[in-house]
């Protein structure tokens, strides 16, 4: 069994690259009636589209980009979600994303896990800004992101979320 590579380590999580071995928890998360409400219906129907997922999103993301979504386990090595940088053809900067599980939320851990996400971008990749998109209707994610320093730029239309406008948020690093 493959062990996930270790990314970042915060107080309370690991953050680690995504496997072939994340898949049933991809497929739970994925499938959870929040994530699909907010974020969308990404077509995970089985254990192997969660497979094919990751083959093709993250880890290939972590190949080409040398960033991408990151496994969120709590310090006993229990998945909890998801956070990373993601690369869209439409955007001239990478975005941050974050998931978890109904359990774990409102816990802290998605800011806590977003702002290593934010530092590593920073300090390690060398990057001057990160973008962040949002569904208007998504509350807790909106307050997150002005936790971070984030700052409202405008609607903007991605075809990844069904044509829907989203939030288009923006930080700057010096």
């Amino acid at each position: 069994m493959m062990n996930n590579l270790e990314i970042i380590r915060t107080s309370h999580l690991i953050l680690s690259e995504l496997t072939i071995n994340d898949a049933n928890f991809i497929f739970k998360l994925y499938n959870d009636r929040d994530f699909i409400r907010y974020i969308g219906d990404k077509g995970i129907a089985s254990v192997q589209d969660a497979e094919s997922f990751i083959l093709q999103g993250p880890i290939n993301s972590y190949n080409i980009n040398n960033y991408g979504l990151c496994l969120i386990s709590l310090l006993d090595k229990k998945p909890i979600g998801i956070c990373g940088l993601l690369k869209r053809d439409k955007l001239d900067s990478p975005d941050i994303g974050f998931a978890i599980l109904p359990n774990f939320r409102k816990q802290g851990y998605a800011l806590e896990a977003s702002r290593a996400i934010l530092n590593d971008a920073r300090e390690r990749l060398q990057l001057t800004k990160i973008l962040a998109i949002t569904s208007s209707e998504n509350i807790a994610s909106i307050e997150l992101l002005l936790k971070l320093g984030m700052v409202y730029k405008k609607m903007i239309t991605i075809k990844e979320f069904d044509s829907k406008p989203v939030q288009l948020y923006s930080i700057q690093f010096n």
